[in-house]
């Protein structure tokens, strides 16, 4: 007799941090309710304002670099990014931080967006367990992508336990960036402003072919989040 999701769901914290291997039909209910709460939020933000800091290091030439953006982002997919300050090395502002902007105006179509977020349709998922993230319950997964590209991951998420949105997301580039590097990881984490999980920092780490080690981080403040009534 097949188990009810629901005893599942009861199980997964009952046994808080431990292997899951229990069932089979969690992660699509888990999934499930991630894409609902997805397809929510995409309707309930209709703008934030941030203030992001840029940080970058190389350890190797011991040179580093910080710039500050002020951030807008309109619903459906507006994002604007204007770069208020700049402190260090020009070479790290040209060749990390301005990368990342036009990274992320590549991206920020909706279209474009569906093609890089991690759902079903990009990703392969298994239940690792739970834990606690921050005080709250989480289911951990593993992940890996469909398709190899540029944007990609292999790693894993957590998964918040009562609003199933993701709140934490560890990996390394499916496909490497360059011959040049040999190591990157990234590590993105979310936080809950007026119902709506936003971006809260990621920090990476890269080991490079002559430059050495370098580590990247970018901080999020947020000024004003507006959501639908």
């Amino acid at each position: 007799m097949r188990i009810g999701f629901k005893y599942c769901h009861l199980a997964l914290f009952i046994f808080l941090a431990m292997p899951m291997p229990v069932c089979a039909d969690a992660v699509e209910e888990i999934l499930n309710r991630m894409m609902a709460r997805n397809e929510w939020q995409d309707r309930a933000l209709l703008e934030f304002r941030a203030q992001r800091k840029f940080y970058a290091a190389n350890t190797r030439f011991k040179t580093d670099a910080t710039m500050y953006v002020d951030t807008v982002f309109r619903s459906p997919d507006q994002l604007q990014s204007t770069v208020t300050r700049h402190e260090g090395s020009r070479f790290i502002q040209s060749r990390v931080f301005d990368k990342i902007l036009e990274a992320e105006a590549e991206t920020r179509a909706r279209k474009d967006k569906q093609q890089i977020d991690i759902t079903p349709a990009n990703y392969n998922f298994a239940l690792e367990g739970t834990e606690a993230c921050a005080g709250r319950p989480c289911f951990h997964l593993k992940i890996s992508p469909k398709r190899r590209d540029k944007y990609s991951l292999d790693g894993e998420i957590w998964i918040d336990g009562e609003d199933y949105s993701i709140v934490r997301i560890r990996g390394v580039p499916a496909k490497k960036p360059s011959v040049w590097t040999l190591k990157t990881e990234n590590d993105r984490r979310y936080k809950k402003i007026a119902g709506i999980w936003l971006p809260d920092r990621m920090d990476s780490s890269s080991n490079i072919r002559i430059a050495g080690h370098s580590i990247l981080s970018i901080e999020y403040t947020y000024d004003s989040v507006q959501t639908e009534q």
